[in-house]
């Protein structure tokens, strides 16, 4: 029953991770017309609505251990998302992507110091190949290092650290309060940006999107992944979690007319490899 729920709760991640991939052509549109800021306040506020409205007998009954995960979690969270927004303004969105996969790089470590958790010799294959496979698919990138490239690599580690953290609420506290917290944490903190650099504008063609952004792309992505990380280990969802710019790019391909270059189809492929091995490991050692 235990290795059944691992299985539903890596193709909850393996959805999550599909949904995320869409986001990244989105972003790239709607940050021409809306400041990184705005996006991040707007889309977890709406995010905070839903999940609230759904859990909040939910959030009634939370104890002190719930309220702390929540805000934890919620700090990386935004964390994360505001440092990438911050490297934005300055790189560009497949380097951007490329330096925020990075964050499966640090999980192991991070879920070393935090829970004390031995990484398994699949998991280290998966995630070397899925380092190799984010080089080859972002080779025309570029390697040098500049500010912007330096807050999206703060952000990768805020994003694993929110993984991990999320990992030990989610087998100790109520999952869906958890995820509503972090929705409220992530978008005060948001609001809080947007009011220091004193500018609010969302045009009306915008809202679409920001709702999509809100609704499926956070809310739901909360929930499935609070409960899902409670289920599998850290590095498993870090590299299924790589997955996102394959995904990103056979979303863009099916949608703005991109197409994928050589170096992103040896990628993609790497990286796939690299979930295959995690995966197959996993099974010979069950």
């Amino acid at each position: 029953m235990r290795r059944d729920s691992s299985r539903v709760a890596e193709g909850a991640l393996l959805l999550i991770t599909a949904i995320w991939g869409t986001t990244f052509p989105l972003l790239s549109v709607i940050l021409h017309r809306v400041d990184a800021y705005t996006i991040v306040a707007v889309r977890f506020s709406i995010a905070a609505l839903v999940l609230c409205l759904i859990y909040r007998r939910r959030l009634a009954r939370m104890g002190r251990q719930d309220l702390w995960d929540g805000i934890r979690t919620g700090l990386f969270l935004v964390g994360g998302y505001l440092t990438q927004a911050i490297g934005l303004t300055t790189i560009s969105v497949p380097r951007s992507a490329f330096l925020t996969g990075t964050a499966v790089v640090f999980m192991p470590f991070i879920a070393f110091l935090v829970q004390r958790s031995r990484v398994r010799l699949g998991e280290i294959l998966g995630v070397a190949l899925v380092l190799v496979g984010l080089l080859i698919f972002y080779a025309d990138a570029g390697l040098s290092l500049h500010a912007g490239d330096l807050w999206t690599l703060a952000g990768a580690v805020f994003f694993a650290c929110q993984v991990v953290y999320t990992n030990v609420a989610a087998r100790r506290s109520d999952p869906f309060a958890v995820s509503a917290m972090q929705a409220l944490v992530s978008g005060a903190m948001g609001w809080i940006f947007v009011a220091a650099r004193g500018k609010l504008s969302v045009p009306t063609e915008a809202w679409g999107t920001l709702l999509y952004l809100g609704v499926i792309a956070t809310a739901l992505i909360l929930v499935l992944q609070t409960w899902a990380l409670g289920k599998t280990k850290p590095v498993r969802a870090g590299v299924i979690y790589s997955l996102e710019p394959v995904f990103a790019s056979l979303f863009a391909m099916g949608f703005f007319g991109a197409h994928m270059s050589g170096w992103e189809v040896l990628g993609s492929a790497a990286i796939l490899s690299g979930v295959l091995v995690a995966e197959l490991k996993k099974v010979s050692a069950d």
